[in-house]
């Protein structure tokens, strides 16, 4: 049964058919292959994702005060690959730890200062946001999204954590809330659409060919855009195939499509339409499967709709960086692995990252100082054989990863390592030659850098 939004806004939404006697989709399998360009991407925000998890352990705590050993326990469900303690003396402009004996974590003044200017930045852009939101009502075949849904896919559509209550009321010719969703936003509730608006059911690609219509003066077909990746070919029937299912006509993902056959062509079009207007509205056009997942009775996608980005790679590539297949929309990217055209809230992200690599310089530095230390007494005390160090080397050995960290991390636990055999060689008066030969490569900062660079 349609909610009353969806019933209002039936009459106004043409019902689609097939055009053509139904022909099943083509069995024919399309090989994956790796793009080294959109893998890198994912990776690079290995480290702002596994920061943004931590921070938000803190954040989401009454107070926004944890004790550390309670953030410590919680390292396997934020899947952090070092010691929490580790983790926060890398990056420490993210959270501030007060003294023993029972250590407190809570956010940084630099923290504080990105939270502000993060609640300003969602409050300018509150029109886009709220446009966004209504569009996935409006992709919903009922026209209503649950909350709990919403909010696990709300970081991937930049809303704020707080969108149920800094959002949705102040646009309510839009939004009406159903139901409970209690305090963290996982109770029985639905966020409703209450009008229909013709102005936002375009798509992304259609909205696309009226601006080239406004420049050529006419109005090209809507279509997708495939660009396979170099040295990419696929069999010849498949090509074929594809090129007839790209001659179809576009089907809107706004459109009601209750009519079409499941297994026809034109179904295909509309779940890459749907497909692809939901990366669009994405803020990195990009989104876990899983997460997608989520929304499949909504969007009427099929249990297997997974496997309509790998049949289609020249508009999709899936990654399976992370631990998790990730969906990326190719025309978004250039082929650095580059965003072409920014959305408006990754400046979030970017100003996050600028936070984590100032604490890092830092640490660093930090570090630096206290290597050079290390020497100045390992050369003063050479001649001696006295023990020197213990302390700067103690803490150094602190710093070694355990075996469930990652392999870019291993660079790091074999330099920390070298560092406790040099100084064990040191303290027994033997191997000064050697201690040296191994420290001198080090003198570079730079270098220093790419080994401890998580």
């Amino acid at each position: 049964m349609l909610l009353p939004a969806a019933a209002a806004a039936a009459g106004g939404v043409h019902r689609l058919k097939s055009l053509c006697p139904v022909r099943r989709i083509s069995s024919l399998k399309v090989p994956w292959r790796r793009d080294a360009a959109l893998d890198a991407a994912i990776l690079r925000d290995r480290r702002y994702r596994l920061a943004s998890r931590l921070v938000r352990e803190v954040l989401l705590s009454p107070g926004r005060r944890l004790l550390l050993r309670y953030l410590s326990k919680r390292r396997q469900r934020i899947r952090l690959p070092v010691l929490v303690p580790t983790f926060l003396r890398r990056y420490p402009t993210l959270l501030s730890v007060s003294p023993p004996p029972n250590p407190v974590a809570s956010p940084s003044p630099h923290l504080l200062s990105f939270l502000e200017f993060a609640s300003r930045h969602h409050a300018l852009h509150s029109p886009l946001l709220a446009s966004r939101l209504a569009k996935l009502l409006m992709i919903s075949s009922t026209r209503a999204l649950p909350v709990p849904k919403i909010a696990a896919a709300k970081r991937d559509f930049g809303l704020p954590d707080d969108f149920l209550t800094s959002l949705v009321p102040r646009y309510p010719h839009l939004f009406r809330l159903v139901g409970d969703p209690g305090p963290d936003a996982s109770g029985n509730a639905f966020l409703e659409l209450v009008s229909w608006d013709d102005q936002l059911a375009k798509s992304v690609i259609e909205l696309r060919a009226d601006k080239e219509a406004d420049v050529v003066g006419i109005r090209p077909r809507p279509n997708f855009t495939v660009k396979l990746p170099r040295g990419f070919y696929l069999k010849k029937e498949m090509r074929e195939w594809v090129r007839d299912w790209l001659e179809l006509p576009y089907v809107s993902p706004y459109a009601d499509t209750s009519g079409l056959h499941p297994a026809s062509p034109e179904a295909e079009k509309r779940l890459i339409g749907v497909l692809h207007e939901v990366l669009s509205l994405s803020v990195e056009r990009r989104m876990a499967v899983p997460i997608i997942g989520k929304f499949c009775d909504e969007f009427r996608l099929s249990n297997a709709f997974a496997n309509a980005f790998t049949r289609h790679p020249g508009i999709f590539y899936v990654s399976l960086k992370g631990g998790i297949k990730t969906a990326v929309l190719r025309e978004a990217y250039d082929e650095n692995g580059e965003l072409v055209d920014k959305d408006p809230m990754i400046e979030l992200k970017e100003r996050f990252v600028a936070i984590m690599d100032e604490g890092h310089r830092e640490y660093l530095e930090e570090l630096r100082k206290k290597r050079e230390e290390l020497e100045k007494q390992r050369l003063q005390e050479a001649y001696r054989g006295a023990k020197v160090g213990t302390g700067i080397e103690d803490e150094m050995e602190e710093e070694g990863i355990d075996e469930s960290d990652e392999d870019d991390d291993s660079e790091e636990g074999e330099a920390l390592m070298t560092w406790g055999a040099v100084a064990k060689l040191t303290r027994s008066g033997v191997g000064n030659g050697i201690a040296a030969f191994v420290l001198e490569p080090l003198n570079s900062l730079s270098r220093l850098e790419d080994i401890l660079y998580v």
